[in-house]
């Protein structure tokens, strides 16, 4: 049996990825921005939304002019016009002149403040009386008041969302600066795997890997393609794994990362041109038989990575290590933190010292009382662990999140208040 290297701590591994060079920019439509990373920062090229604008209908005023006024004292003011919607308004307002507006209109020259409908009532003639007191600024967007010119609003590596492309519309932005999306080659190996639409004969497994894999990596934002299975053959996989490198940026191993004497994933790994391992080995459960390496072609720094040939280990190390990667390819700043939420373990498990476990765990809500005094945090779900090896598919869809049990903790005890990681 080959043995592992030194199993390192998944900071240290995390580390590895983080030396990898994020991809090159590319200019994409706005609408064909959204979940993809931003290459610069986005400062605003204007103040938004560049006008004062009223927030209500009713009236635009001096806030000198009605000041103290109320229902029983109200303030005495001319209607000199209408603010038409989509113009910039050529009235300018004087001493105790008014003007109506609309919800969105501009504010005309002299006016610093709008009063609502509701709180006016005619007078006779073009007066109109006004029984609020405002003061300047209120019921008005102020030119700045969305932004301020020159301020920086989006940082570069940040996903951008609806709301994000929506603010590039509202500068005009019809295309944006983005990261390449990664591309992903997966392979299967094992003699014992067939193509899913094959029925296994006794021995062998439908290839779940490649499948729940690359779904994973479409998930964040990589273009991932399933490039076949490869047999136990340390030959085929090298050449395999040297075509691909040519053309995409990260290639995944499922399988052949084990002890054991007809893997060949690190051998190969080393004999792709310009390959090197980072890790093989990883203090963390389950997943210990973790690879990483890394190879060069064309110029560019191609990613290696062995998963595990069990389905629950192999989707745990791709939540682990290969997300992080995905993200950090392109031009993620800081490793994100993933949803969690806190929840009251139903029963102890155990865990080892100097190892990380990714427990399963499935979440039932309670119904939410008040927290103690004391209390930090109110647990809102009751989590309770799932058992099954690292094989076991159905144990991953069963399951809610994940309980992180760190380096330094021998377990948890029943009742205790536990933060899940969950599924996304």
């Amino acid at each position: 049996m080959k043995s592992f290297l030194t199993l390192q701590p998944v900071e240290k591994v995390i580390g590895h990825i983080r030396t990898f060079p994020a991809l090159c920019a590319e200019r994409v439509p706005l609408d064909a921005a959204s979940g993809r990373r931003l290459a610069d920062d986005f400062a605003a090229p204007a103040d938004l939304p560049g006008f004062d604008r009223a927030t209500v209908d009713g009236y635009a005023v001096r806030a000198r002019d009605i000041f103290g006024a109320q229902e029983g004292n109200p303030a005495l003011v001319e209607c000199v016009g209408d603010c038409p919607m989509g113009t910039a308004p050529s009235i300018i307002l004087h001493e105790g002149q008014t003007a109506r507006i609309l919800t969105g209109g501009m504010l005309p020259q002299g006016a610093d403040c709008a009063v609502m409908v509701e709180y006016s009532r005619p007078a006779g003639g073009n007066l109109v009386e006004l029984t609020r007191s405002q003061a300047p600024g209120d019921n008005v967007v102020l030119r700045d008041d969305d932004a301020a010119a020159g301020t920086k609003l989006l940082a570069a590596g940040r996903r951008l969302r609806p709301q994000d492309i929506g603010l590039l519309a509202a500068f005009g932005q019809t295309d944006v600066a983005v990261r390449r999306s990664p591309r992903v080659a997966i392979v299967s190996t094992g003699d014992e795997v067939v193509p899913i639409e094959e029925m296994p004969p006794p021995g062998k497994v439908r290839d779940v890997n490649a499948h729940s894999i690359a779904a994973l990596c479409r998930e964040a934002g990589a273009q991932a393609v399933r490039a076949g299975l490869v047999r136990d053959d340390a030959g085929e996989l090298e050449a395999c794994l040297t075509r691909l490198a040519e053309e995409y940026d990260v290639v995944v191993v499922s399988g052949g990362s084990s002890a054991g004497m007809r893997d060949h994933t690190v051998e190969v790994f080393t004999a792709v041109p310009g390959g090197e391992i980072l890790t093989h080995g990883v203090a963390l459960s389950p997943g210990k038989p973790f690879i990483l390496g890394r190879a060069a072609a064309a110029r560019r720094t191609v990613c290696l990575m062995g998963l595990p040939g069990h389905t629950a280990s192999a989707l745990i190390c791709a939540r682990v290590f290969l997300l992080p990667l995905l993200h950090h390819l392109q031009g993620q700043a800081e490793q994100e933190i993933a949803p969690c939420v806190p929840a009251c373990l139903t029963r102890s498990i155990a865990s080892t010292q100097g190892r990380r476990d990714y427990l399963r765990v499935r979440l039932t809500p309670l119904a939410q009382t008040a927290p103690n005094s004391g209390d930090a945090l109110c647990p809102l779900y009751e989590a309770a662990p799932l058992t099954g090896t690292s094989g076991i598919i159905t144990g991953m869809t069963a399951a809610d999140g994940l309980l992180v049990c760190p380096e330094n903790r021998e377990g948890f005890n029943a009742g205790d208040m536990v933060m899940v990681e969950l599924f996304q």
